[in-house]
């Protein structure tokens, strides 16, 4: 049983995500096409301030945007969410104290410039707000604030908001495709409680009206929904490991005191999984600033050097935690490569599913990856696609249509699976170098722990990697499996000592897939130039696909 208990653990996991599940909220909007006044700047820096007060449940906040001009424009549009009130915008002048007319538009900030701001041009807004965050109704899925207490009856404050968007928080350019090159995040909380935030700690203040001011520097461009804090009665368990560049990454684990004593164990467990990752994807991305842990209320979030982790140290007897494993390797696939729209959330969601399964391979077996992955292909929704190609809001890319409160659709275990096909098709070596090249596309990339290491990605890249790492053209594998939802439809028939075989594929679409047949004990991969092949037999009958390498309709 002790055997089994890995793969278990993944197929709870796999069955946790895939399972239909209802939500009792909808997310709100984030991405979605960029306005022209969202298009017209790039977010350069954000500087943000924020008080929060658990007994009252609410935060005052000031944040300043350094933005630089892309195209000429007077005005432009920040998001914030719906239940903050605006007290104030300035930004132009001396020390920028002047004030600038804005109108609040629903969710959004509408900011006038007393005139127009020329291409290259870089300026600030200092906005103020306050108010009583959004709650989250069903966190990590559908966002907000958490306002909870931990075992012992302190505050504890924590925030998610991947689906909704870090306008939940701050006022924000609220777009994957606009990452600030950097971030400072101030936060101030009553005494005893720690604030816990990305990148660096830079400074603790104690402040003379019972708070203390925690200020984290972000000197790498991440996701806006991982600018964010946690906040309790942390203790900080700090240790290092070795990256496979030789350099010492930190860890720093902010833990409550309740379980501080797990939270050795889990650290050990997290070196393991940055060893494979970096055998298979390269170095740790953010080794200039740390690997961080924060225990939650809520289950856990992939927030970029502050990994969300929520799962009460559910190890297995190998002391496996899928959770820890799954958001740890968010860091390549989310932090690192970062899909530029929503509609590509799969390299975020789908190439960490691939992993999950993988690792199986690592330490079980093969035998182990194939029953993993055979049980993700008989969850797959196959109701939208993958990676549509219209610009798309988070949510409606990872929840199903019409009414976008059910299941997390497909965008994990198929994609995952798609994966897993893609490695049969093209092989190994070529698949691995591909998985590779879609973290770190040079090999120079692997060296820079300043930023420059990550950026902005799109599945065309990956399938433009794939090709030229197989030399194969796989335009057709890419449509079918990915910009429309239907499984192509494998038809076999026996004719004498003959087996015959042809895919039947969505929208008649080309799909030319290679198959596995087994006859006597022997495995033959059958060719399928035109969507149809041949094989003949003696003895029993051939196996097609026994080890269910190829997606395809059940």
């Amino acid at each position: 049983m002790k055997k089994l208990s890995l793969l278990l653990a993944l197929l709870v996991f796999a069955s946790a995500l895939f399972a239909q599940r209802d939500h009792p909220a909808r997310p709100t909007e984030t991405g979605g096409p960029l306005k022209p006044e969202q298009a017209a700047f790039d977010v350069q820096a954000y500087d943000i301030s924020i008080a929060a007060d658990p007994k009252t449940k609410t935060i005052k906040g000031t944040t300043v945007m350094t933005a630089r001009v892309v195209d000429p424009t007077d005005v432009i549009l920040l998001d914030l969410d719906t239940p903050y009130t605006v007290e104030s915008v300035y930004g132009e002048g001396k020390d920028k104290q002047l004030s600038l007319k804005f109108e609040r538009e629903g969710g959004t900030i509408r900011i006038h410039f007393p005139s127009k701001k020329n291409r290259g041009e870089v300026f600030e807004t200092v906005i103020s707000y306050a108010g009583t965050p959004r709650v989250a109704p069903n966190p990590p899925w559908i966002g907000g604030f958490i306002w909870t207490k931990t075992p012992s009856g302190a505050d504890w404050i924590s925030i998610a908001m991947q689906n909704d968007g870090a306008d939940i928080l701050f006022p924000v350019k609220d777009h994957p495709s606009d990452k600030a090159d950097v971030a400072t995040l101030r936060v101030t909380v009553p005494d005893p409680l720690v604030a816990a935030g990305p990148g660096k700690l830079a400074d603790t203040i104690k402040n003379n009206d019972g708070t203390s001011t925690y200020v984290w520097k972000i000197t790498n461009p991440i996701p806006n929904y991982s600018i964010l804090f946690d906040a309790a009665p942390y203790r900080v368990i700090k240790d290092t490991t070795k990256s496979v560049t030789g350099e010492v990454i930190p860890i720093e684990f902010y833990i409550l005191p309740e379980s501080y004593n797990n939270g050795a164990r889990l650290i050990e467990e997290t070196k393991k999984y940055n060893a494979f990752f970096e055998k298979y994807l390269g170095p740790f991305p953010w080794r200039s600033e740390k690997l961080g842990i924060v225990e939650t209320p809520h289950l856990g979030m992939e927030h970029s050097t502050h990994i969300a982790y929520g799962n009460k140290f559910r190890f297995t007897p190998e002391g496996f935690d899928w959770l820890m494993f799954h958001e740890f390797g968010h860091e390549w696939w989310a932090n690192l490569a970062t899909a530029r729209d929503w509609k590509d959330f799969w390299i975020h969601e789908g190439f960490q599913s691939f992993m999950d399964t993988f690792y199986l391979e690592e330490v079980k077996g093969k035998e182990a990856y194939f029953n993993a992955m055979k049980g993700r292909a008989k969850a797959t929704l196959n109701l939208q696609p993958v990676a549509p190609r219209e610009d798309s809001v988070a949510y409606k890319v990872y929840l199903l249509p019409p009414d976008y409160v059910k299941s997390n659709g497909d965008i994990y275990g198929k994609g995952a699976v798609v994966l897993h096909t893609l490695r049969y098709l093209i092989g190994d070596d070529a698949f691995f170098r591909a998985l590779r090249r879609m973290a770190y596309p040079r090999k120079e990339m692997e060296k820079m722990t300043d930023g420059r290491q990550q950026r902005l990605t799109d599945t065309d890249e990956f399938l433009s990697i794939a090709e030229e790492e197989s030399k194969m053209k796989l335009d057709w594998f890419f449509e079918v499996y990915l910009r429309q939802p239907k499984l192509p439809k494998l038809v076999s028939e026996t004719k004498g000592n003959s087996l015959e075989l042809r895919w039947e594929s969505p929208n008649d679409l080309k799909f030319p897939m290679p198959i596995d047949v087994v006859i006597d004990g022997k495995t033959h991969r059958v060719e399928m130039k035109n969507g149809k092949g041949k094989v003949t037999f003696t003895g029993s009958a051939p196996v097609v696909d026994p080890n269910g390498w190829v997606l395809k309709a059940q």
